[in-house]
């Protein structure tokens, strides 16, 4: 069976802030239909990685592709026209918008007429969407803000931290908006150190450490990988 090719990869990307070396060779591939978990303690360059994608940080070397094409100079909003969406671990609300309306407006401007209705049911927003976002709890704005991606149906979305400060209510909908965009064919790529939401909801898993990245396969496969349960998992029991 052919391996589908990366919709958007990161290769061999390095780089350094001041004297600190955050990635000395990083890498990953976002494949459509998949979700791919960057998992590694905090200051290994999860975050790096994916900003290097999207083109806010500049890499010292390496390269970044999009289907296959090498991006030069690229941003966010360069690559927001091929669909490509970023969720950072602090999404912005506007304060004087509901729920409802944020939503709308995102169907609005991506015409997707029936998407609100849609994304209300796949997340079970019914009860959040007539709240402002100081209304709602941390899992709560995580939900809405997922939720106006789901509405926008993007080819790539990159998620920072999906999980993080998320009450455990709210987890089991975040992980079903997930799938829910790559059973329509999205590409996803979280980040995070929350392992059993992490591993739950992922296909690939790339390990984060000491400034490398390390390929380790499927969930069960990464569980079963010494290294990584002896220095991420802190164990080798098995």
């Amino acid at each position: 069976m052919k391996t589908p090719s990366p919709l958007l990869e990161v290769d061999g990307a390095g780089k350094r802030f001041g004297r600190r070396t955050i990635l000395r060779a990083g890498s990953f591939r976002a494949v459509e239909g998949s979700v791919t978990a960057l998992v590694g303690r905090n200051g290994t360059g999860k975050s790096t990685l994916l900003r290097i994608a999207i083109g806010r940080v500049r890499p010292d070397y390496g390269r970044v592709l999009f289907r296959g094409r090498v991006l030069k100079r690229h941003t966010l909003s360069d690559l927001a026209r091929e669909g490509v969406l970023f969720l950072a671990q602090t999404g912005a609300l506007v304060q004087a918008l509901t729920v409802r309306e944020h939503l709308e407006a995102i169907a609005r401007v991506f015409r997707e007429p029936q998407g609100v209705s849609r994304t209300v049911g796949e997340l079970k927003l019914e009860q959040l969407l007539d709240r402002r976002p100081s209304e709602l709890s941390g899992g709560e704005r995580r939900r809405a803000i997922l939720g106006m991606a789901l509405v926008r149906r993007p080819s790539c979305l990159l998620i920072d931290e999906p999980f993080s400060g998320v009450e455990p209510l709210d987890r089991p909908a975040i992980a079903r908006g997930i799938r829910v965009l790559t059973s329509a064919g999205a590409a996803v790529v979280i980040s995070g150190h929350d392992v059993n939401d992490i591993f739950g909801v992922s296909d690939q898993i790339v390990w984060t450490t000491a400034g490398t990245t390390q390929f380790l396969g499927s969930p069960d496969v990464a569980l079963e990988h010494r290294q990584f349960r002896l220095e991420y998992l802190g164990q080798l029991g098995g």
